[in-house]
């Protein structure tokens, strides 16, 4: 999906949402329903996934082949954005955010996949993004033995738990696996990112990161590192959510995205939440 110009100059900044591997702009349709009237959403496919994928910048390295497409639909807005990111596209987010911070209003992270870090790290760091590097390394030799379901198996059991991929329906295993190449490139430009935690003091904008406390102790590690290294950003530890919470269970997610854009408009009294009514 690209943006419209239709956005009224007056109105609250609208929202950016880029979505997770394996997924789609499609993941953001509860959250689009359920801001109607207070803020427009935008969520578009990123390179390799959905029916109208933007185009990877070729010319960048890292995690800037994706972020650079981003931003140049940012850019047709004319204004400053609500960036958000889930997974993938929380990495994706925060690289936005480094190459044009003037561009983002505000940051909402849902457990942003910036893993290389880690790997500079201490020893608990280093254990971790061995994790993710293996995770990595099976998805491409799967592919490569052309095994591409047990490659996408082991991928999609890391996110959401040993024996999911097995509870799925032929259908939904044919389309993770078509989409094995773009979750290899996610990996290879993911991992190959340079920022280090001390450039992310250089983000000012208001930043909430939240982190579901069943996702996979990486995921979880990552979220709280990248808030603390944000010099204007809270956390949100949220019970019996997972990695893939903002999929599955929207409800309790939209309520604390919507909390924190509203948080960061001016002026505030202008943003409730649909129906409901103000104490």
């Amino acid at each position: 999906m690209t943006f419209s110009s239709h956005i009224n100059e007056h109105s609250n900044s609208p929202i950016v949402a880029l979505h997770s591997p394996a997924s789609s702009s499609g993941q953001w349709r509860q959250l689009t329903a359920d801001l109607e009237g207070r803020f427009d959403v935008f969520a578009f496919d990123l390179p390799g996934y959905g029916r109208l994928p933007l185009t990877a910048d070729s010319s960048q390295s890292g995690a800037a082949c994706t972020a650079a497409p981003v931003i140049r639909e940012i850019e047709k807005i004319g204004r400053a954005v609500h960036l958000l990111g889930h997974s993938y596209g929380g990495g994706i987010a925060i690289k936005v955010a480094l190459m044009r911070p003037d561009l983002v209003k505000s940051l909402t992270l849902y457990e942003p996949a910036a893993f290389h870090f880690l790997k500079n790290g201490n020893g608990l760091d280093k254990r971790l993004f061995q994790q993710i590097a293996s995770l990595s390394a099976q998805v491409s030799r799967a592919a490569a033995n052309d095994n591409i379901p047990a490659g996408m198996r082991d991928f999609v059991d890391f996110w959401n738990g040993a024996g999911f991929w097995d509870a799925l329906s032929m259908v939904a295993r044919d389309r993770f696996s078509s989409m094995i190449f773009s979750v290899m490139a996610d990996f290879v430009h993911g991992l190959s990112e340079t920022w280090e935690l001390v450039d992310l003091v250089r983000l000012a904008m208001p930043t909430l990161v939240m982190t579901g406390l069943e996702s996979p102790e990486l995921s979880q590690h990552v979220a709280i590192a990248i808030a603390k290294a944000l010099p204007n950003a809270r956390i949100a530890l949220l019970p019996e959510l997972g990695h893939m919470a903002p999929i599955f269970q929207p409800e309790w997610v939209n309520d604390r995205i919507f909390e924190h854009v509203a948080s960061a408009e001016r002026p505030i009294k202008t943003c409730r939440w649909p129906g409901r009514v103000a104490a």
